[in-house]
């Protein structure tokens, strides 16, 4: 069922939200491991995206309230979604988020925890690196430089995977609330980049490397 709505769903957004990907093929080392895919939030189309024109299998938390409806709920499930209640600690999206990275698979997490209109980085909320540091995960940094529209031509740059655990800064550190920070802080950093980097530039760097 869900690959038979997936094939219906998939390509009319492709069509209707055109993106261009930009660092795909970082992603290709990262097959069967632990990942998590940290993308800025400005629509409820970048999470349809990233599963139609990066990864078709990857996870990802969404507000319960989604999950309301038997359309919505069939919908979701097409997306690989999972509930989180974000009034409180939702310990079952948590354990099974953990569960998912300690599998090898990969999750898709907004850090900013909330859709940003403005097209500005939001502050980042400590989830994301709270899990990445937990299993040890690959942590793949992604920008949408322009907010999806119907039919407008967008651009979503793919970052260096890194891991927390290979940065001297947080090797063999007990997780806390002043590591998260200052590991939430790093990850702005290196999507801010992303969303600022001349791109014909950055294009030219992917080259350089494969040489």
């Amino acid at each position: 069922m869900y690959w038979i709505l997936w094939i219906l769903i998939a390509p009319w957004w492709r069509l209707f939200f055109p993106t261009k990907i930009i660092g795909k093929k970082k992603l290709k080392p990262l097959k069967n491991k632990a990942t998590i895919l940290s993308a800025n939030h400005q629509s409820l189309n970048d999470p349809v995206l990233i599963k139609a024109k990066v990864k078709p299998t990857s996870k990802m938390m969404a507000k319960d309230s989604l999950f309301k409806n038997w359309f919505s709920k069939r919908l979701m499930a097409c997306l690989g979604a999972y509930p989180v209640n974000r009034e409180g600690n939702d310990l079952s999206a948590v354990k099974k988020t953990l569960a998912y990275l300690k599998e090898g698979k990969t999750v898709t997490i907004f850090p900013e925890g909330t859709r940003a209109n403005a097209g500005d980085l939001s502050e980042m909320k400590n989830g994301l690196v709270m899990f990445a540091l937990k299993t040890d995960s690959y942590v793949v940094p992604m920008i949408f430089r322009k907010k999806p529209k119907f039919l407008r031509l967008n651009t979503l740059v793919i970052g260096e995977p890194f891991k927390f655990s290979e940065i001297e800064e947080f090797k063999g550190v007990k997780v806390n609330k002043e590591v998260l920070e200052s590991a939430s802080k790093l990850l702005s950093e290196k999507m801010q980049y992303l969303k600022e980097v001349d791109l014909k530039e950055y294009k030219k760097s992917l080259n350089t490397k494969k040489m």
